[in-house]
């Protein structure tokens, strides 16, 4: 009897240094960090469920905002909330803290497997980018993150989606350039997940006042939802 077919766990990975030490001092980050475990092996729980169960498959490469950190709960994530509208069975491969390196090297290669043993996959989207903006690295410099964002869309399977990296910082506007070129050519859309909805950009925010909470995850959804809609449906 062939053993059935079961997702890598991702482990979580801990807040940097510098979350860690604000954590000490103010507690919505404390108690937003707090949320990376639990969240992530709650999103390994349903990655198993989902990878043996029927219906159209999402994939979603991403980072913390994929696992809804910020969030009441990780199914409030963006994709929680897209995956329930549409029904759609999804495997979350995102990781907190992750950067382009990250999806290159720990979530395409599981996607990729996943393909290889002739799972279908309805569609795929990634989230990626943000963390390598607002958390540079010294040694990152602007042209690896360029050839980073190219190669993990031009690794993406035909039919994906990509969302731009959050900020209007300039590194953020060279990261988005990169992936709205990258994106065109391969014939991507971009969803618009950032800056949507009329209220104060403060309210969608946790109380670590960096990741969105259960509104902003909605708003960011109500993106993904509409993308699908028209990707799935083409």
């Amino acid at each position: 009897m062939d053993e059935p077919i079961s997702v890598p766990e991702l482990v979580a990975n801990p807040p940097g240094r510098g979350i860690r030490f604000a954590g000490r001092f103010v507690s919505g980050v404390r108690s937003v960090s707090n949320q990376i475990e639990p969240y992530t092996s709650w999103w390994n729980e349903q990655n198993q469920i989902a990878v043996r169960s029927d219906g159209p498959l999402w994939v979603a490469i991403g980072d913390s905002t994929a696992l809804g950190i910020g969030a009441s709960e990780p199914a409030n994530s963006y994709v929680g909330i897209a995956a329930a509208e549409l029904g759609l069975r999804v495997v979350n491969l995102a990781m907190s803290g992750a950067r382009v390196r990250d999806g290159l090297d720990r979530q395409l290669p599981i996607l990729d497997d996943l393909m290889d043993k002739g799972i279908e996959v309805a569609c795929v989207t990634m989230c990626l980018g943000s963390n390598d903006v607002f958390w540079r690295s010294s040694s990152k410099t602007d042209t690896d993150l360029r050839a980073d964002l190219t190669e993990a869309i031009d690794r993406l399977p035909a039919g994906s989606a990509v969302t731009p990296a959050a900020g209007a910082s300039e590194r953020a506007k060279l990261a988005n350039r990169a992936i709205r070129s990258a994106a065109a050519r391969r014939g991507f859309p971009v969803m618009e997940v950032w800056g949507r909805g009329d209220e104060p950009p403060s309210e969608r925010l946790a109380s670590d006042r960096f990741h969105p909470n259960d509104l902003g995850y909605a708003r960011m959804a109500e993106a993904v939802v509409e993308t699908l809609v028209a990707t799935l449906g083409s």
